[in-house]
C-alpha cells in the first residue's frame, strides 16, 4: 500500500461502513489513483448466482471517490455528481481489481476514469464526476 504521508490518514478514514460491510480493501493510493480490491463472497451474488452489480458499483464509485479525494485541499470533501458505468464480464467468484485514476481536476469538479478487472479481463468500465466540497 502507498505510504504517501498526506494520504495516509485518508486510508484509515475513507472505508465506510458500508464499503467495510461489502469488504473493500486498499491496495494503493497516491495522488490522483486509487486501487481497491475485493474478495467475492456469497452474500455479494444475484439470485442468478453473478456478483449483484450494485457491488461492482459500489467498488467503482469507492475507488474513483478516493482517486477524487486524493487530489483534492486539506479542507474539501467530495460527492459523486454523476456515473456511467458499462458491464463487460459477468462474475462468479474470485478477487476483483478496481483502479480509479484522475482524469481532469478543476476547479468545482474532478473528473475520473474506472475499470475492474478480473484475471486480466475487463469486468465493468465506468467515467465519473465528483464534485469538490
Amino acid at each position: 500500500m502507498s505510504q504517501h504521508p498526506a494520504l495516509i490518514d485518508a486510508i484509515k478514514n475513507r472505508l465506510s461502513p458500508f464499503t467495510q460491510l461489502l469488504g473493500l480493501q486498499f491496495h494503493t493510493l497516491e495522488a490522483g489513483v486509487c486501487v481497491l480490491r475485493l474478495a467475492i463472497r456469497a452474500d455479494h451474488f444475484n439470485s442468478t448466482d453473478r456478483v449483484h452489480g450494485g457491488v461492482i458499483f459500489s467498488l467503482l464509485d469507492s475507488a474513483m471517490g478516493a482517486a477524487a479525494f486524493s487530489v483534492l485541499l486539506p479542507h474539501e470533501s467530495t460527492a459523486t455528481i454523476e456515473c456511467k458505468i458499462n458491464y463487460t464480464r459477468a462474475v462468479t467468484g474470485g478477487e476483483l481489481e478496481c483502479t480509479g485514476k484522475v482524469v481532469h481536476a478543476g476547479t468545482r469538479t474532478v473528473v475520473v476514469d474506472g475499470e475492474v478487472w478480473q484475471d486480466g479481463a475487463l469486468v465493468a468500465k465506468s467515467l465519473g464526476t465528483f464534485a469538490r466540497i
